[in-house]
């Protein structure tokens, strides 16, 4: 265990600045131990969370949506929608994740978080954290990338954000839906797997390598990813050929969006491959958000369950319209009506909004 250091000399003008204008100032209570093993002391009841990546951010909001910042990632209509008031029009606020994106420094200091979140999504900025540790406001790390790291995030995420109970409420279901799912899976004989291609991108010729946690979803249920090389870079969507596609034959294909799905199933071109050729192109569910990916987030358990029926119906007997109304009341505290859960599940461009 170690403890982070706070670099006050490089950050003084700006400490004395809000010093001043009485912007931080709360007392620290207990000591967390962080992903990279640091022991950070931190608020006993934080008010004014910022996380440094998307799925932070959407893990705090599973705890408590009022205790958002800011976003980090731009919202869309349909997400606004079901936020509640206390998040609906928080400003946007930038973060460390996907190609060239960088907080906002300066609405990052007039908003002052009592509270910083990273984790194993975000890249580590030694120069951004000293912004923050150099004014006395705690950064933690918590591991995030992976579906595992779910029931221990949220645990942490409770306890951080002062409910443990919600917390492992969330942990517990994550950790059952899992279990749930491998046990399932197990029961599967390898050469009865599903050969699955993950169409990424307009054109549906960008995909992600077996083992990028952006195919997370697929693999847990059972899929196997017909293009084993390993991603090239953390933000994925390495491009493939037709060709190479065709090669790979796979007999699902999961379409990123609702032109790529569109296209695979009209196209003569892609109807030599056999998942096109006899319709099993999935489209992805994506109300409030992605339930897929991009952005990863708790919203991938829910997809799990849906992912592995939706593959091997004769071994997971979900119903997956009272797992979503569950799922939903516990994740999003709403209550759905069937006709409305039902509505969710259908692929992005077959409903109205």
């Amino acid at each position: 265990m170690r403890f982070r250091s706070l670099p006050f000399p490089r950050a003084l003008p700006v400490l004395v600045l809000c010093l001043a204008c009485g912007v931080f100032g709360q007392a620290r209570g207990a000591t967390f131990t962080d992903a990279d093993g640091v022991a950070v002391a931190v608020p006993d009841a934080p008010k004014r969370v910022y996380a440094l990546s998307p799925p932070e951010a959407l893990l705090v909001y599973a705890i408590n949506p009022c205790l958002l910042a800011g976003w980090n990632f731009p919202q869309t209509e349909a997400a606004r929608a079901w936020h509640p008031a206390c998040a609906r029009d928080l400003p946007v606020l930038g973060g460390y994740f996907g190609q060239g994106m960088t907080p906002d420094k300066e609405a990052l200091l007039k908003i002052a978080p009592d509270l910083v979140v990273g984790g194993t999504m975000a890249p580590v900025n030694k120069e951004f954290e000293s912004l923050f540790t150099g004014l006395g406001i705690p950064v933690v790390r918590i591991g995030s990338r992976n579906l595992d790291d779910y029931p221990k995030a949220l645990r942490q995420f409770g306890e951080l954000l002062g409910d443990k109970a919600r917390g492992e409420a969330l942990a517990a279901y994550a950790e059952k839906t899992l279990t749930s799912v491998r046990q399932g899976v197990a029961t599967i004989p390898e050469d009865k797997r599903l050969r699955v291609y993950y169409a990424e991108g307009e054109d549906g010729l960008s995909t992600d390598g077996q083992g990028s946690f952006h195919t997370q979803v697929l693999e847990l249920a059972g899929g196997l990813n017909v293009h084993r090389t390993p991603p090239s870079r953390i933000s994925g969507m390495d491009k493939v050929t037709m060709e190479t596609v065709i090669g790979y034959a796979p007999q699902v294909i999961v379409a990123q969006t609702p032109k790529a799905r569109a296209a695979i199933l009209s196209s003569p071109t892609w109807k030599v491959i056999p998942a096109a050729r006899d319709g099993r192109v999935l489209g992805l569910q994506t109300r409030p958000v992605n339930w897929f990916d991009r952005p990863p987030s708790f919203m991938r358990l829910l997809s799990l369950k849906w992912m592995a029926q939706t593959l091997y119906p004769e071994v997971f007997a979900y119903d997956m319209v009272k797992e979503t109304r569950e799922f939903f009341k516990l994740f999003w505290n709403k209550d759905l009506t069937e006709a409305e859960a039902r509505a969710l599940l259908e692929p992005a461009g077959a409903a109205g909004p």
